[in-house]
């Protein structure tokens, strides 16, 4: 299945989109930031901001989902830098009101926040003020949208177009990157291994140029920080994503208290396997030697069929993305890796890509994407200004929708295999909630060691086993290619601090399901209330909603008292 984009363009060459894109300018032109100061007429700018808004990202929605497919096409390639460019140029027109509003006398602003007819963007007005400590000259901040197009945004789009370029052997066959990760739970030994070689080797051999884009965006960050005036690397994610700083050291040391756990599971998975330590080419072993072959056709009928378990609306919409060919499932050459979720607009809807390899981790997988995909078609329920997901919920969706095809697996197995599901889970709490934590303490380390000068290979690979063996104690014997596992990791280039949000969500998420396993049905309505908020709200009042005290101590007992059971529960 291949996805059909005829939704937003027929193609590259559609002149709707190049259309949009002159429409997207001109409504940008004609924003008056003196309107401000009367909330009658904030009303009226708002709406043309959002409709430039909308009129510039539709075209970069395209080319990017264009783009994931088509890695090596130039004309892909010439697309998304064009389109990228004006949706640059358009968001430095807005420029003006954006900083306006930010540095909008008191008075004048509780005038925009008293007003009936903005009372829906009460939350979008808050937030943005809260950025205003940080905000510069409407020229500084032009010359800073510029500079992204040559810095953080350009050493993405190399490590992405680059990276999509690697072909690795394993037996007879060349394989993307995606699948020679797949192979990293075949049930064959010497298939991991194999796996293992091909892909770590690879990463060493390329850590000198993964190494320098690292240390380009960790310095365009670091340049960032000083020129808005951030006192904390952290201070910036906690702005975007609406809680303290203090929040986040909080979840990432109350994380690492209990590594033990982490260690505690591979000592049990050792033992199953036969050792007293796991290998680390088998850290993804399956337990058993069948590895379950899930197709795509039937990893939709499973999660189908969970969703509507849980709530018949889930599924109709889930459906639709079958139906309407939403999703693009399966790899090939010259299309990105990974999975993700395109959220869209509040006018149009997500697409979901996949790199599915018909085995169940890319059942989870369709799970995960197509509960994104829920959250942001439900939360289009709002205008674009309060649209999408906040990053602390940004995961709720997605991890709540595998625990739901987890539940539906548990019913149907044997003893056995339900404590090799099991054994599953709590490997996933290890990848969601643990080696995001571990990831985010490496990307605090190197980019404070980035301070003094550029990292070498050596020291990046230093930082990462030192954290990678914090994590997993004595359980594991490494070999010498795990320590370039970084260069791999795309969220490293691609963002900032954003690994921590999936520990986040995750433990939101157990939260979630605690409220679901005690009240039921009662439960799911509050769960939709929570994805159809979008960013209405901030992610402490959309939780707290739903009965969830985000971030307080019996958030982070509750959660990790649950992964506490789920290991006691393995014989």
């Amino acid at each position: 299945m291949e996805w059909d984009l005829a939704d937003l363009y027929a193609g590259p060459e559609d002149p709707r989109l190049e259309g949009d894109l002159a429409e997207a300018l001109r409504l940008a032109e004609g924003l008056d930031p003196q309107d401000l100061l009367d909330p009658k007429g904030a009303e009226a700018l708002f709406r043309r901001y959002e409709e430039a808004l909308e009129k510039a990202y539709r075209p970069l929605n395209y080319a990017s989902l264009y783009f994931a497919t088509r890695t090596q096409d130039p004309v892909a390639k010439a697309l998304l830098d064009r389109v990228r460019n004006r949706y640059t140029e358009v968001r430095n027109r807005l420029l003006p009101l954006e900083v306006a509003l930010r540095k909008l006398p008191e008075e004048a602003f509780q005038a925009l926040l008293d007003h009936p007819g903005l009372a829906d963007l009460r939350h979008f007005l808050e937030r943005q003020r809260a950025y205003a400590p940080h905000t510069l000259s409407e020229r500084e901040e032009e010359l800073l949208n510029l500079k992204g197009l040559v810095g953080r945004s350009a050493w993405s789009q190399f490590y992405t177009e680059y990276t999509g370029r690697f072909r690795f052997r394993v037996g007879e066959k060349e394989l993307t990157e995606m699948e020679v990760r797949a192979l990293r739970r075949d049930p064959d030994p010497k298939v991991r291994r194999e796996a293992h070689r091909e892909l770590y080797g690879k990463l060493l051999a390329e850590a000198p140029t993964l190494g320098a884009v690292f240390n380009a965006v960790y310095l365009d960050y670091l340049q960032d920080l000083r020129l808005r005036g951030y006192r904390h690397p952290l201070e910036p994610v906690a702005l975007r994503d609406e809680v303290e700083v203090k929040d986040i050291e909080a979840l990432l040391e109350a994380t690492r208290a209990h590594y033990g756990l982490v260690e505690a599971y591979y000592r049990w998975k050792a033992r199953r396997l036969g050792g007293e330590k796991v290998p680390s080419p088998d850290l993804l072993a399956p337990l058993t030697r069948e590895k379950p072959q899930v197709p795509f056709e039937e990893a939709k009928a499973l999660v189908l069929e969970a969703f509507r378990r849980f709530s018949p609306e889930v599924e109709r919409i889930a459906r639709e993305f079958f139906e309407k060919h939403w999703i693009d499932a399966y790899p090939r050459p010259g299309k990105r890796g990974g999975a993700f979720c395109s959220g869209g607009l509040p006018s149009t809807h997500p697409y979901v890509l996949l790199n599915h390899t018909d085995d169940l981790d890319a059942a989870h997988t369709l799970a995960h994407e197509l509960g994104h995909g829920v959250h942001f078609y439900l939360a289009r329920k709002q205008r674009l200004l309060n649209f999408g997901a906040s990053t602390p919920l940004a995961e709720t969706a997605s991890v709540f929708a595998e625990i739901l095809l987890d539940d539906l697996l548990l019913e149907r197995l044997s003893q056995e295999e339900k404590t090799l599901l099991l054994a599953e889970r709590v490997e996933d709490a290890v990848n969601t909630l643990f080696r995001q934590v571990m990831y985010t303490f490496f990307e605090r380390r190197s980019l404070e060691a980035r301070k003094e000068a550029a990292l070498s290979p050596e020291a990046f690979h230093r930082i990462w086993q030192e954290e990678q063996e914090g994590l997993y104690g004595e359980a594991v014997a490494w070999t010498e290619l795990d320590q370039a596992a970084w260069a791999g990791i795309p969220h490293f280039v691609h963002y900032r601090f954003y690994t921590y949000s999936y520990a986040l969500g995750y433990l939101v998420v157990l939260a979630l399901y605690g409220k679901y396993r005690e009240e039921g049905e009662a439960f799911v309505p509050k769960y939709l209330g929570i994805l159809e908020a979008g960013e209405s709200a901030s992610p402490k009042e959309i939780l707290a909603r739903a009965g969830v005290d985000l971030g307080s101590e019996a958030f982070f007992r509750y959660g990790f008292g649950v992964l506490e059971s789920w290991l006691k529960a393995l014989p």
